[in-house]
């Protein structure tokens, strides 16, 4: 940390960090002021939904490990996160209409994307960021993983405030609802839209403020705030190296062929 944070209190350090992160990031001020073009967006989304691909394994885990130390209130907390993300309604039963894994394939199949190809081409920035965070649900504790997870919860809402204000721009025949579309048309734009405009309203209103509320009892706690900490910085670190990479990527000259080279990108 290059200020004096230690006497901080968790929601205003979380905040803080992440918009001195991602608020103020270029590319996401970008996107915020519609200021990319649609091969540019396209570049940003595929990237974008590869950075944290074990999300849900985070949850999962981070759970798992709140049980183990017999905080309730955090299990509750992260169990609710998983249902969510998993589509489990309150019977145990999953509904795959629900499932955010399907609202992202289908906002990504809405922009002639595909994720899950097998020579899906990732930039080194991305790579180094799903590389840290797999390493991360390897070997962290609980609370480092509960603070990543916190700041995740935060941070996705700045990100996808900003996405939106783009894609509705640049792909309102794909996206924006309009008073001449069937029903049909009207499911599909509901459906592609669907995974960047839940989790601005979700991770703000629910999941943010219950994990929130959940780890605010460890702040008298120097250890275990430490450990908290760590996850906010770790996540914060690594979404800055990911925008840093992806920021050169979007200045490549298209001529020059050094853009991207995925196989149905056009725009």
């Amino acid at each position: 940390m290059d200020r004096n944070t230690s006497s901080m209190e968790l929601k205003d350090y979380v905040i803080s960090e992440n918009k001195a992160v991602v608020r103020n990031d270029p590319v996401v001020l970008a996107l915020m002021r519609k200021q990319l073009n649609a091969r540019q967006y396209k570049l940003y989304a595929a990237q974008r939904a590869s950075v944290a691909t074990n999300f849900v394994r985070l949850v999962v885990k981070a759970a798992a490990g709140a049980r183990a130390i017999g905080d309730k209130a955090l299990a509750k907390a992260l169990e609710a996160n998983e249902a969510d993300e998993l589509g489990r309604d309150e019977h145990g039963i999953e509904h795959a209409e629900r499932n955010h894994r399907n609202w992202k394939l289908a906002y990504l199949c809405a922009l002639n994307l595909n994720v899950e190809r097998p020579d899906f081409p990732l930039l080194p920035s991305t790579r180094a960021h799903s590389d840290a965070f797999l390493e991360l649900e390897a070997s962290a504790g609980v609370l480092r993983m509960a603070g990543a997870l916190l700041s995740l919860e935060n941070i996705i809402p700045l990100e996808y405030r900003a996405a939106i204000r783009s894609r509705d721009h640049l792909f309102p025949q794909l996206f924006c609802i309009d008073d001449g579309d069937g029903p049909d048309t009207r499911r599909r734009k509901m459906a592609a839209r669907q995974y960047l405009d839940d989790h601005v309203v979700h991770d703000a209103s629910e999941h943010f403020p219950q994990l929130l509320q959940a780890l605010e009892k460890y702040q008298d706690n120097p250890a275990s705030m430490g450990e908290i900490r760590a996850g906010i910085d770790f996540v914060n670190r690594h979404r800055k190296n990911f925008y840093e990479g992806l920021a050169e990527a979007l200045t490549y000259d298209d001529a020059r062929g050094e853009y991207f080279t995925y196989g149905a990108m056009a725009a």
